[in-house]
C-alpha cells in the first residue's frame, strides 16, 4: 500500500466545469485541491474536471516532492487513456496522456465506484461542486 493517496473527481454543473481532489498521506488530508477548470478541459465536461484533477495531483506531488502516489478514481478513462486499452482521440485526452507519462511521479491507479458512500471519493466530488460553482 502507498503511502501518499488522492482521490479525484470533476463536475459538470450550470455549463461550468470543475475539479477536486483530496491528498491524504498516513490516513491524514494533506492537501485539498479543487476549482474551475481552463477553457480546453471544459468542453469534456465532468471528465475534464476529473483528467484536470489528476494533473493537478501530479504537480503538486512534484512541487512537494513526492515520488508515487495512489490515485483512485471514479470514470475508466483516467487510467485507460494513460495505459493505452483505450485510444486517445482528441487532444484533450492526448495532451493528458503526454503530461502523465512524461512525469517522473509513479502512478499507481486504484477504481472506486462512484457514489457508492466512499469517504475521500465524496469528498473530493464535493470539492469538485464546489470548483464548478466558482468557489476557489
Amino acid at each position: 500500500m502507498n503511502e501518499w493517496e488522492a482521490y479525484v473527481d470533476g463536475s459538470y454543473y450550470n455549463h461550468k466545469v470543475g475539479y477536486g481532489a483530496v491528498i491524504i498521506h498516513k490516513n491524514k488530508v494533506k492537501s485539498e485541491l479543487f476549482g474551475s477548470v481552463p477553457e480546453e478541459f471544459s468542453h469534456s465536461r465532468q471528465v475534464g474536471g476529473e483528467l484536470f484533477a489528476v494533473i493537478q495531483v501530479v504537480k503538486w506531488c512534484q512541487k512537494e516532492n513526492i515520488t508515487k502516489i495512489t490515485i483512485y478514481f471514479d470514470y475508466w478513462g483516467i487510467q485507460k487513456w494513460v495505459t493505452g486499452d483505450w485510444k486517445t482521440n482528441i487532444s484533450l485526452t492526448k495532451n493528458y496522456t503526454d503530461f502523465i507519462n512524461h512525469s517522473p511521479i509513479q502512478i499507481h491507479w486504484q477504481k472506486v465506484k462512484s457514489h457508492s458512500g466512499n469517504l475521500w471519493n465524496q469528498r473530493a466530488d464535493e470539492l469538485a461542486k464546489k470548483g464548478a460553482n466558482g468557489i476557489g
